[in-house]
Parts: C-alpha cells; structure tokens; sequence
C-alpha cells in the first residue's frame, strides 16, 4: 500500500514539476508574473485534443506540435503585451504583469469557451486504461508516459540552458540582466525566447492533463496554484529545483492520504504552502 502510494506520487510529483517550470523560467528571468500560466496550459490541451479529434493524432505525437504552436503564440504575446514593460524598474514590472496577464486570463477563456464549449474535455486512448505492474505495484501507463516525457523535457531544457547560446544568454540575464546588457547580450530578445518556451512548455504540461484529467476553459486556476506552490517551495525564479520541489509536493499529498485520507490531499500541500510562506519564504532549497 505504502509502495504504490509512493509510487504514485513521484509519478505525480514529478508532473507537477512541468506544471510550474515555465513559469519559473518566465519569471527567474523577466521578473514576469504570469498568471494566465494555468490559461497557456489549458490552450496547449485543447489543441492537443483538437488534434486528436480531427485527424486522430496520439497526444504523446502531437506535443511537439503543441509546443512549437505555443511558442507562436508566446512570441505573439510577448511583442504585443510584454515587450513595453522592459523599461520598467524590477517591482512596478512584477505588479504590471500580473494586472496584463489577469486580463489576459478573462481573454483566453472566454475564446477557449466560444471554440471548445465550456464542456469538460478528455482524450480517452486505446491504451488509456492500461496498467503496468511492477513488483506488485500498480502503475498507469499513461502517467509513466508523461513521467518519460517530462524527463525528455527535463533533459532537453538542460541543454537548451546550458548548451546554446540563447540558453546561456538567459541564465545570465537572470543573474544581472544589466551585466548581460553590458556584455553584449540583446536583453529584448532575449526576454523573447524566455517568453516562447514558457509558454511552449506550458502546453506540454496541457497536453499531459488532458490525456490524465480533463479540462475546461476556466480549469487553468487550479494548475496556476499549483504551479504557484512548487514555486514557493523552490523559491521564486529557481528555475534548477522546480522538479524536485515538484516532487517533494506529490509525494506529501499522496502519503497524506495514506494517513488522513484523500479528502485532505490539496489541503495539506496549501498547508504547507502558507507555512514555507511564512517560515521560509525563500523556499526550501534556497540558502
């Protein structure tokens, strides 16, 4: 029992750690908060689920798709919304990104409900009730399939951190993006790829829970909280630690139902949430 609950959440854990990486990326580079985050997502499932509707395109296939049209329409977003707020000092930024994308929320899903209806919506495939066992412990396929996805996702925002120049131009314009500018490091766009793959890999985390829950226009709120609490426990803009933080969440909410029962699954992570807030409020992996 306490082995397939375990099981289960590092399978989910390591999930809601693609949940929040975007987001982490976005704002330990830019100083954005984006709260429409949980709305790129839910547009990253729909697109997927149109794929699959339409011309019948496995999910797992389709994300690369889903992330390429996700990077578009960041880009997008970016050039139009985001781009005049560079020249703005490090806090007004914040609180201005915040206002900017809670309209942008109101936005989006309300065109997400005049395409898609605000009918919940799935993608039930041949495999979706397929079950694996392994010494004894029961594990879905489709949630192992995402685990190895995230990993790929993992591995390739890596590289892509650490291995390109694009990549090595954001990490260094989080540490001092006036340094980079010194340096030679073109400051807008780099903000302009920062702003494409965060939303690029907030659709692979919406093509991920529309394939393991359902989603609906206005479902992104419950992933924005989510992806708020892996970043608290990270500690804001640490983009290194999102997955393990991730981690650490779904393995506490699945031993808290071991313990309290399922009913209390999200409450003791907000629990825990509030506390890191106010004891720890740099996050948990943060000296």
């Amino acid at each position: 029992m306490a082995g397939q609950i375990i099981a289960y959440g590092i399978m989910i854990g390591v999930f809601y750690g693609l949940v929040a990486v975007g987001l982490a990326l976005l704002f330990g580079v830019m100083r954005y908060m984006n709260i429409a985050h949980g709305s790129f997502m839910m547009i990253g499932g729909y697109i997927s689920f149109w794929l699959f509707t339409l011309w019948r395109v496995d999910p797992f296939i389709s994300i690369p798709v889903v992330m390429f049209a996700m990077f578009l329409l960041g880009i997008i977003l970016y050039r139009m919304l985001f781009s005049p707020l560079g020249k703005f000092p490090e806090g007004l930024r914040l609180g201005t990104s915040m206002l900017i994308t809670f309209g942008l929320i109101l936005v989006l899903d309300n065109v997400v409900a005049f395409l898609w209806t605000s009918d919940p919506k799935t993608i039930a495939t041949s495999y979706s009730g397929t079950i694996l066992e392994v010494l004894g412990i029961r594990l879905p396929f489709i949630r192992l399939a995402v685990l190895g996805v995230t990993f790929i996702v993992i591995i390739s925002l890596h590289l892509f951190l650490n291995r390109t120049y694009f990549g090595k131009s954001l990490r260094a314009t989080a540490e001092d993006w006036e340094a980079a500018a010194l340096l030679g490091i073109n400051i807008g766009r780099t903000y302009l790829v920062a702003c494409g793959v965060s939303t690029a890999l907030a659709g692979a985390a919406g093509t991920a829970v529309v394939l393991m829950y359902s989603i609906t226009p206005y479902s992104g709120l419950e992933w924005l909280l989510t992806a708020f609490v892996v970043l608290v426990f990270a500690g804001l803009g640490n983009i290194k630690e999102v997955f393990m933080a991730g981690l650490l969440l779904g393995v506490v909410e699945q031993m808290s139902v071991l313990f309290m029962g399922g009913q209390f699954r999200a409450v003791v992570g907000l629990v825990i949430f509030v506390l890191i807030l106010v004891l720890r409020p740099q996050g948990l992996f943060r000296q």
